[in-house]
């Protein structure tokens, strides 16, 4: 009799087929709940004793996915017990293969939404506020390609003629590329600057004949705080392809200049102006490194070259440790009686050729 109802037929299928698909799908929800129960507890607390928390955040993303595979694929089994029509088989199996690619998609795009979590928290740390911006999109950016390429494969092995559907993207992604031309240098721009960071929010740079700190950095501009007090706005597709100087970038701040001294100085007051302007230099804190040579013997005066790479990279603290250095030296030259040279211009005249000048006829007689 319990034999019998086991037969009794019920849509082309018999009761013991359905029992049995009952059971195999509670065995595989029995799987996916003792793997989940081996990733959460067990694996867990091994990657909790590592350094990283990449192996934390994919636990913890990739559990439901993988638990959804488990079951997708009990289920599938499950069915082949079942007599079906070779249109509903096909249709059956066309279902399952639809599932199982969603379920590999999904768990595709959680192991990319683990990564970006895990690189979140480096990105923040990072002065710059561009990778911020970056990197949700990148993320967006990659799950969307998966997301394409899988309904492609689904459409692919549905039977549908995916060659032609490529065919119209591409015009339609074409079209789509020309209009957004400008706006996706722009982003390719931005992205080449993330990439190679020739300077960060903040750092002092030349580009294009603008001076100044940049002060910020976005997806379609860079903006930069000119000395002037203006703002100026670059786009990235530009700023990705210019020449630009860091000036922050710099070990040091160079100052180059000649110091004059009179003709009359002397010998002995020339070397002892050499020693001044050296010691001065080598006791000043901001000095990293100076070049003092006595080196021509100018139109006016005795030129004394000298070369000071300062440790100041701020422009006032700069500009403030050249005045105390001036200022001490022009103070220990008065001391000395060392005099600093300005332009003049000595003329002898002989009474003879002032003479001989009055003689001439139409010639302008200056004055005395």
């Amino acid at each position: 009799m319990q034999t019998g109802i086991l037969k009794f037929n019920f849509l082309g299928n018999e009761l013991w087929q359905y029992g049995l698909f009952l059971l195999i799908v509670f065995l595989s929800l029995t799987i996916s709940k003792l793997f989940e129960y081996f990733l959460t507890e067990k694996v867990k607390k091994l990657a909790e004793k590592t350094k990283t928390r990449l192996d934390d955040i994919l636990i913890r993303t990739m559990t439901g996915p993988l638990k959804l595979i488990i079951i997708v694929l009990g289920i599938k089994w499950g069915s082949s017990i079942f007599q079906f029509s070779e249109n509903i088989r096909r249709g059956v199996n066309n279902l399952f293969e639809i599932l199982i690619a969603v379920a590999m998609t999904f768990c595709l795009v959680k192991i990319v939404d683990a990564f970006t979590a895990y690189l979140k928290p480096k990105v923040s740390q990072t002065e710059s506020r561009l990778d911020d911006q970056l990197l949700p999109i990148l993320g967006k950016t990659v799950k969307i390609f998966i997301i394409i390429v899988a309904a492609i494969l689904i459409l692919q092995n549905l039977g549908y003629n995916v060659a032609s559907l490529l065919a119209g993207l591409g015009i339609g992604g074409l079209a789509l590329a020309l209009a957004a031309q400008e706006t996706l240098s722009n982003l390719f721009g931005s992205v080449a600057l993330f990439a190679d960071k020739p300077f960060r929010v903040g750092d002092r740079v030349i580009v294009e004949g603008y001076d100044g700190p940049v002060e910020s950095i976005g997806m379609r501009s860079t903006r930069i705080r000119t000395l002037d007090g203006t703002l100026v706005t670059i786009p990235n597709s530009k700023m990705a392809n210019a020449t630009i100087d860091n000036i922050a970038r710099r070990p040091t701040i160079k100052n180059l200049y000649t110091l004059g001294v009179t003709y009359d100085t002397g010998y002995e007051k020339l070397k002892k102006a050499l020693e001044i302007v050296r010691d001065v230099y080598k006791n000043h804190p901001s000095t990293e490194n100076y070049w003092v040579y006595f080196k021509e013997f100018g139109a006016h005066s005795l030129n004394i070259l000298v070369i000071h790479w300062c440790k100041y990279l701020a422009y006032e603290e700069f500009l403030k440790s050249t005045e105390a250095i001036n200022m001490e030296i022009m103070k220990r030259f008065e001391e000395t009686g060392i005099e600093i040279a300005f332009p003049t211009q000595t003329i002898y005249l002989k009474e003879g050729e002032k003479s001989a000048t009055s003689s001439l006829k139409g010639q302008h007689q200056p004055s005395d």
